[in-house]
């Protein structure tokens, strides 16, 4: 896998991650939640077990992702991504641990390739 390809790889993710996102709000509303059955919210989240409440987690990947993706990609400055709180911060282990997964990913490509 390129280095382009690993972005575009990453960029997909982003956007189903963004799409679970959207419609894990619309099913956080009571009225919007009796409105839809078991079997029609498995169709609406493409065949996956999905409850609205996993929105916060999906929010915090996606955000943790972005942050990474913005610094290798585009190398762009934090303070240009977000400007948080104090008391929000992003996790750094989680930056870190994202940021070696896709490091790893682009050197077994390279090792493979040599």
């Amino acid at each position: 896998m390129t280095y382009k390809d690993l972005k575009n790889k990453i960029k997909e993710e982003q956007k189903d991650l963004a799409l679970k996102i959207r419609r894990g709000k619309f099913l956080r509303n009571p009225k919007n939640r009796t409105d839809v059955t078991k079997e029609d919210k498995k169709l609406f989240f493409y065949g996956s077990e999905f409850e609205p409440w996993e929105v916060k987690t999906l929010s915090r990947t996606y955000r943790h992702r972005h942050i990474i993706y913005c610094h290798m990609f585009n190398n762009t400055p934090y303070d240009k991504i977000e400007m948080p709180r104090d008391n929000n911060s992003p996790e750094a282990y989680l930056l870190e641990k994202i940021r070696e997964n896709w490091e790893k990913e682009l050197d077994e490509t390279l090792r493979n390739s040599a």
